[in-house]
């Protein structure tokens, strides 16, 4: 299963590129406002662990890769299933869908209001949270996504994005649990 998730996750891909800003990552939206954020970061960083954790309040967009609509910074959601580490410590993963995980379904039109970068350190204790300055979240990025260069003016692109923002964050955290409030403040009250 694992690889047919691949195999439909590259084909998805391929069919947009030059259309949206695709960036290997995770994401999530306040379900009754829509405002999201994408988290980056290479594999094995803690992206489908941080979904799961968050999909249980959140609107779950996608562990993988999140397609973002330029200018209008929209996210198509991407709900596809999870592959997690079985109980035996590893591998081969197994895909369990979102629903079989109890995460919450997504708002009709989430649109990226946070984008972080994610940088795990096992054993570290507590999470520490800042911008990152524009060249620096570039060159981060940059190997964090999907055909890039079939988008009009891409590096503009990323610049009026981080300008919409005002600014990228860096996530530097041992558990993902370290990340939950700094998420709930941004993503906001959904009651």
């Amino acid at each position: 299963m694992t690889s047919l998730t691949q195999s439909i996750t590259r084909a998805l891909i391929e069919q947009r590129a030059g259309e949206l800003l695709m960036l290997h990552a995770g994401a999530v939206c306040n379900p009754t406002t829509g405002a999201s954020i994408a988290y980056v970061a290479p594999g094995g960083t803690g992206k489908t662990t941080l979904s799961r954790l968050l999909g249980s309040t959140y609107g779950y967009l996608t562990d993988e890769t999140v397609g973002i609509e330029p200018r209008t910074w929209e996210i198509e959601p991407y709900p596809k299933p999870l592959s997690t580490r079985t109980p035996e410590g590893g591998y081969p993963k197994c895909e369990l869908g979102p629903d079989e995980l109890g995460l919450l379904a997504a708002h009709p039109r989430p649109r990226l209001s946070t984008l972080a970068l994610m940088r795990r350190t096992p054993g570290r204790t507590e999470a520490e949270i800042s911008r990152i300055d524009l060249f620096d979240a570039i060159t981060a990025l940059v190997p964090e996504t999907s055909s890039l260069p079939a988008l009009d003016n891409p590096l503009h692109l990323l610049a009026d994005l981080y300008e919409e923002l005002g600014g990228f964050w860096l996530l530097e955290f041992g558990e993902s649990e370290q990340l939950r409030p700094w998420i709930d403040d941004r993503l906001g009250s959904h009651d």
